[in-house]
């Protein structure tokens, strides 16, 4: 049985007997070290992690401003210093005590709203252990102790990533016509931006395009956040295999909690699995300081620039192509 709890006085001499290597102090503190930081930091809250009552692992839940590197979410708090004991090692007690940590901090933690942590670039073994267990890359690096550290976090909200169906067309065209205000209202007109959502943001064309899917067009793939539509996205194949994203949308109060890149991966796989793609194209609006930073960090590399769509002269809307092999 694997449990997390508080730490208290009567775990200390389990943790004086907590013997860690070289190598996995490159990555992490000692226990004892942790805690005699948490004597003078009323930020840490110390955890254990147990096997059948004995101590297999311990960390830290860091509610205190460091968390800043990682999220700009104040309503998040860091795990740090994790470890397990070497002699648990080997046996499912990181897969296990992951899976434990969201009800966990649900509990403890009541205005939580997402986990937050940082992992050596190095340490292979723990990004997956973290990927596994719905973790996800940021997409956000800084330089700790011991090197650069990958910055991941888990949501606390319950999300659903699903093909849009009969139903979602209000909330598609919601969360992309506030998209299009948030990211454009200082690249472009209000008359360009108001023609663009009046020819492919109305309830009545999406509609259509969630009926009418093909290989040309794959449908309207949404995010749902506690049973609310917060972001969209579609895309389609050409027969020579070659992906396009059309539309990628959030709602600009959704923004920076990984939604962006839970729909992205979704589309890919559909893409790569249903039709057998090899290569993925975006285009990204010039000056999009929200989106060209999205894609580069997911090994989009620019191509060339062109026109926009529905541009006219006195807009002078430019795209940036973008592609990156799947």
């Amino acid at each position: 049985m694997i449990r997390l709890t508080i730490y208290n006085d009567s775990y200390r001499k389990s943790l004086e007997n907590y013997p860690l290597s070289e190598e996995h102090l490159s990555f992490t503190g000692h226990p004892l070290e942790l805690l005699g930081r948490a004597q003078t930091n009323a930020t840490y809250t110390s955890i254990i992690i147990t096997e059948d009552d004995q101590v297999a692992g311990f960390f830290v839940l860091d509610t205190g401003e460091d968390k800043f590197n990682y999220t700009d979410l104040a309503e998040s708090i860091l795990l740090r210093g994790y470890s397990i004991h070497p002699a648990y090692q080997g046996r499912g007690i990181a897969q296990k005590s992951m899976k434990l940590l969201h009800a966990f901090v649900a509990k403890h933690f009541l205005n939580v709203k997402r986990i937050v942590l940082g992992v050596n670039e190095a340490n292979k073994v723990a990004q997956a252990v973290y990927a596994k267990s719905g973790f996800i890359d940021e997409a956000r690096r800084f330089n700790g102790r011991s090197g650069t550290q990958i910055a991941m976090s888990l949501s606390l909200d319950i999300m659903e990533i699903r093909k849009a169906q009969s139903g979602d067309e209000q909330g598609i065209v919601d969360v992309c016509v506030a998209a299009q205000w948030n990211t454009y209202r200082n690249l472009y007109s209000n008359d360009y931006i108001e023609r663009v959502i009046e020819k492919f943001y109305t309830v009545e064309r999406i509609s259509k395009e969630i009926k009418d899917t093909n290989r040309d067009w794959n449908g309207y793939f949404v995010a749902l956040l506690n049973n609310e539509i917060v972001g969209a996205i579609g895309g389609g194949v050409d027969e020579d295999g070659v992906a396009e994203v059309y539309v990628l949308y959030l709602h600009p109060a959704k923004r920076g909690q990984g939604i962006g890149t839970k729909l992205l991966d979704y589309l890919t796989d559909v893409q790569r699995t249903e039709y057998e793609a090899h290569e993925q194209w975006v285009s990204v609006t010039k000056g999009n300081q929200m989106g060209i930073p999205f894609y580069e960090a997911r090994e989009f590399t620019f191509q060339y620039e062109l026109q926009a769509y529905e541009n006219e002269a006195e807009d002078n809307a430019v795209s940036l192509k973008y592609k990156r092999k799947i």
